[in-house]
């Protein structure tokens, strides 16, 4: 019997294999927002694959991206993976406030919405796994604001993202980050 998680992620599937055109048609904007228990991050992030894996068996191009690889890549080219890791031992305040500015770039397109719009261009599904990595220096909202009119309309852009939906706010870790209204949300009870 699948677990609810496994249920939640075949409606996952069958909206960007079957029925792509609703998965923005109401919203304008063709996000996913899967979200699931933090605790079940491990058995979520295997299926995660499977599902990356049946989508390119059925002649999908996906742009798997994982979350935790692309920031520290990117903190690894700007040449200050080190200093974030020493930083943060020191002054996390002073951490959190340079992650923003180093990845989000104060609410323009930043590099983590740049890297996975660049990604979109050429494929049928993009999945953004492993999200956990931006609280509390970002959120899965303000990285769809940044997306929203940067991603081609028809393709669908999954964030499997370790939170619950609470009066329409994404909440991650029992803190509230913010809503994006627009995103078609698969909650988890």
């Amino acid at each position: 019997m699948p677990s609810d998680f496994q249920e939640r992620l075949e409606e996952v599937e069958r909206l960007v294999r079957d029925e792509r055109d609703e998965v923005g048609r109401r919203a304008g904007v063709p996000f996913i927002v899967f979200t699931y228990n933090p605790a079940d991050e491990i058995e979520v992030d295997e299926e995660v694959r499977n599902l990356i894996d049946k989508l390119e068996y059925h002649d999908q191009t996906v742009a798997a991206i994982d979350m935790r690889e692309l920031v520290f890549n990117i903190l690894e080219d700007r040449g200050i993976l080190e200093n974030v890791i020493e930083l943060e031992r020191r002054d996390r305040e002073q951490l959190l406030d340079g992650l923003k500015s180093s990845l989000l770039d104060d609410g323009k397109m930043g590099k983590l919405a740049s890297e996975i719009a660049a990604q979109a261009e050429d494929a049928d599904t993009v999945i953004v796994y492993r999200m956990g990595i931006l609280y509390p220096f970002a959120s899965a909202s303000t990285l769809m604001g940044q997306l929203e009119t940067n991603t081609p309309d028809d393709t669908p852009i999954v964030f499997s993202y370790p939170a619950k939906v609470d009066d329409r706010s994404l909440r991650f870790l029992d803190e509230s980050e913010g809503t994006y209204y627009r995103a078609r949300v698969i909650g988890h009870e």
